[in-house]
């Protein structure tokens, strides 16, 4: 035991417990990883990130339109991102990319198993982004153009091997997001030129007009167009058919491989309207029948999709008689009564002097119609009788008459002084 008069004798046991104290703190320092050991404080935290995808606008287009998805990503963690890769696949026998804002790092398409790939490796050291910073979001755009009418889930995206500013990895997830591509179509119309007189014997002249319907051009336009020959003959066409057959006694085809070239096109494109013309006589008179219809069947696309064409209905038709079906009037059998023959009129040099010898329509009338013996002349044998109807208003006939006239007189006059004395 110390004396009372050793001054340090108390403070033993407190030197040694700080002895231990450090000796502890020491091998604690030294047993600790390094890279926590040379670690501020900050850089200790949570590296976790949430990513989507959405597509813009209505999730059933045309081929050919534009899709647009939107890719963004949100930092939900506690540190900052530096590194940032991403990945978008897509399925490249539906879809074909457009554009990608910010520009990607590479896109690679492998036909054969109809897959794309987009990557952009780091998006914040390739872009103005730079670090990504907790709570901070990014977005991405990525616009595509439907190239075949089919359903499916075509465009998918996730993040890579995301690192975080104290060199935490992050494992990746992934988004997805549908966008389902129809067909287009043609519209085919048929239809009479309304100033055509339908009639047996006269040419027929229809139109029929073609219209792109869908988001993508056309480039390939079959065309086929049926009649009934019996009551239809083909005249011509613009453009020509490449085609002209009989396929039964009531239809005959009209066949066009590919109208475009005809009308000096390569391609139709949305919206645009093309018209073909076909000329037919009409043989016989119908009343309302369906002897005529146009149809397009294999029609393509700029992607080589077979594009939907919706059949034409017939066109009725009702053909009046004509030229080539005409009745023949039916002819009299009475005899036609002769139009009255005009006379020339007479001078005032041929006139006799006397009212009496004045011819009449009335006169002219009877002479006409009647024999020298019914309008009272006297025929002797030294006059032969006319060959030709006398001359009404002439000079010939009537001073003969008058002579007889005066010597039948003067006889009787002379008999009768004759008797008195």
């Amino acid at each position: 035991m110390d004396s009372p008069g050793t001054p340090l004798t108390g403070w033993r046991p407190f030197i040694a417990a700080v002895i231990v104290a450090i000796a502890t703190v020491a091998l604690c320092y030294l047993a600790a990883p390094a890279h926590l050991a040379a670690a501020p404080a900050a850089q200790i935290g949570t590296l976790s990130m949430e990513i989507s995808k959405r597509l813009q606008g209505s999730d059933v287009i045309q081929v050919g339109q534009e899709l647009t998805f939107t890719i963004r990503i949100t930092n939900t963690g506690t540190i900052s991102i530096t590194t940032l890769p991403l990945i978008d696949e897509y399925e490249s026998s539906i879809l074909q990319l457009e554009r990608t804002d910010p520009l990607s790092s590479t896109n690679i398409v492998t036909p054969a198993i109809g897959g794309g790939l987009i990557t952009w490796s780091d998006l914040t050291t390739d872009t103005v982004f730079g670090p990504l910073n907790p709570g901070q979001s990014i977005e991405i755009i990525t616009v595509f153009r439907a190239i075949a009418p089919r359903v499916a889930t075509v465009n998918r995206a996730r993040i890579g091997a995301a690192v975080g500013f104290g060199g935490q990895e992050y494992a990746g997830e992934g988004r997805s997001s549908s966008g389902d591509a129809i067909g287009g179509q043609v519209v085919v119309r048929k239809e009479i030129v309304t100033d055509t007189v339908a009639a047996s014997g006269l040419p027929l002249t229809f139109t029929i007009t073609i219209s792109n319907d869908g988001a993508a051009d056309l480039t390939r336009i079959p065309l086929r167009d049926t009649f009934d020959p019996t009551y239809l003959a083909f005249a011509g066409a613009v453009p020509p058919p490449t085609v002209t057959s009989t396929s039964s006694i009531t239809e005959s085809v009209l066949e066009w491989d590919d109208v475009l070239p005809g009308l000096g096109l390569t391609r139709l494109r949305p919206g645009e309207v093309i018209t073909v013309t076909t000329i037919f006589t009409a043989l016989r008179s119908v009343d309302g029948a369906f002897i005529n219809r146009a149809e397009a069947v294999g029609v393509r696309d700029e992607f080589d999709d077979e594009v939907q064409a919706p059949r034409q209905a017939e066109v009725p038709i009702r053909i009046i008689p004509g030229p080539a079906e005409a009745t023949p009037t039916p002819t009299s059998t009475a005899t036609p009564t002769p139009a009255p023959v005009e006379e020339p009129q007479p001078r005032p040099t041929d006139v006799p002097a006397t009212p009496t010898e004045t011819p009449t329509p009335t006169i002219e009338a009877v002479i006409a119609t009647e024999t020298p013996e019914a309008a009272g002349a006297v025929v002797t044998p030294t006059v032969p009788a006319p060959a030709t109807l006398p001359r009404t208003g002439g000079s010939g006939g009537i001073p003969w008459i008058l002579a007889v006239a005066a010597l039948i007189i003067g006889t009787a006059l002379a008999l009768r002084l004759r008797l008195r004395f």
